[in-house]
């Protein structure tokens, strides 16, 4: 009877992969991974494992909850903190361990009473953007680890993170800023292998961003203009420029870009709120002239009795809604103050927070990396 690891070796890595993606969760896959070399060695598969996570939106990563800033005045400036999206242990001992203030960061001439010197720009993967307001330089660390690289500062219009789901050590930083002495808009790239900026695209336009921030799926990052009419994206692959025209009735309301199915394929999917319903819409290419046709695919049951519920009033109804992101299979919102969430799983509605200040552009949905390290391509003594 031959050995269980030259059994094992027979199979092959791809077929070893066929079974991996079927299991139900991360942690099922984690277990299975450090079963054996050969299993673990089919895992630390950078498509593999950005193929698991699009297979397992609901569950992978591991949600943590919302990083903001709370309310500041005019001589302090208070420190990001975390609000939890789960009361449970596991999630307890994840956020027990972190910083979320980012005070390992040094201030660099920030003086302790003026508050935090940091402001948040974006999070993805497990990494936060910070810019200095003191030198407007950049940074990104990892709360978890404490761990943080400082980058080269740049001024622009509109910063993201560009997580690699395949490679939780490696990351890439985009900024859009306008051209110098003539219209149009201009995107940076830094990788964390260098850590320069370098000018990988142009748009002969100049669209007002106004304070949008980045939203991100498929491997493209996204912008709302001003007016709410049109988007600009910038795929981080061809690293090309486009303008979208956007469906009239998102004007006025807020959106992301969410990801669906394994391959990304078949359009691109947007979620809304309106009615105090959940929306999915599909724009796909119109062969006549490129734009993109909308059609709604999805919608939920109506959320008014169970938010009037936790805020306690009807009157909630006159405050805006507004959708702040979706990561691991969650929405988050806010209306007037309050903050709620929605597990698009099992469509239940939770109230995060009963009243936060701080506004919804800078609210971040934050998740532990994806993939854990001892899984990255990168590792070695595999």
């Amino acid at each position: 009877m031959a050995p269980p690891a030259a059994t094992v070796a027979v199979l092959g890595d791809d077929l070893v992969r066929e079974v991996f993606i079927l299991l139900p969760t991360p942690t099922d896959l984690l277990r299975a991974a450090l079963a054996c070399k050969p299993f673990l060695r089919a895992a630390r598969s950078a498509p593999f494992l950005r193929r698991f996570r699009r297979r397992h939106p609901f569950t992978c990563p591991l949600l943590l909850g919302c990083l903001l800033h709370g309310p500041s005045d005019r001589r302090r400036t208070s420190a990001p903190h975390l609000l939890p999206a789960y009361p449970d242990a596991a999630t307890r001992r994840v956020i027990e361990g972190a910083d979320f203030a980012f005070s390992f960061h040094p201030r660099r001439g920030w003086p302790q009473a003026a508050g935090t010197p940091w402001q948040l720009l974006d999070c993805r993967n497990g990494r936060v953007l910070l810019l200095s307001r003191v030198s407007r330089a950049l940074a990104v660390a990892d709360p978890l680890t404490r761990r943080w690289v400082s980058l080269p500062a740049i001024r622009g219009l509109g910063y993201a993170l560009v997580a690699d789901d395949g490679d939780s050590s490696l990351f890439k930083a985009v900024c859009l800023s306008r051209r110098v002495g003539a219209p149009g808009l201009r995107a940076f790239l830094l990788s964390s292998a260098d850590l320069r900026w370098v000018e990988v695209a142009g748009l002969d336009v100049q669209p007002d961003l106004a304070g949008s921030r980045a939203m991100q799926a498929n491997r493209s990052l996204y912008w709302k203009l001003v007016g709410g009419e049109r988007m600009v994206e910038l795929n981080t692959e061809t690293m090309e420029f486009a303008v979208l025209e956007l469906p009239p009735f998102l004007r006025e309301i807020s959106f992301d870009i969410i990801e669906k199915g394994e391959d990304g394929a078949g359009g691109l999917y947007l979620l809304t709120m309106r009615g105090f319903c959940i929306e999915v819409w599909v724009g796909v290419k119109d062969g006549a002239d490129g734009g993109l046709t909308w059609t709604l695919v999805e919608k939920s049951v109506m959320f008014h009795r169970a938010m009037a519920e936790m805020v306690g009033s009807e009157f909630f109804y006159q405050n805006r809604l507004d959708v702040i992101g979706v990561v691991a299979g969650v929405v988050f919102l806010r209306n007037g103050e309050c903050l709620f969430s929605i597990d698009l799983e099992t469509m239940k509605m939770t109230r995060v927070s009963p009243k936060e200040n701080c506004p919804s552009h800078l609210i971040y949905p934050c998740t532990i990396a994806w993939p854990p390290s001892f899984l990255n391509p990168t590792e070695q003594g595999v």
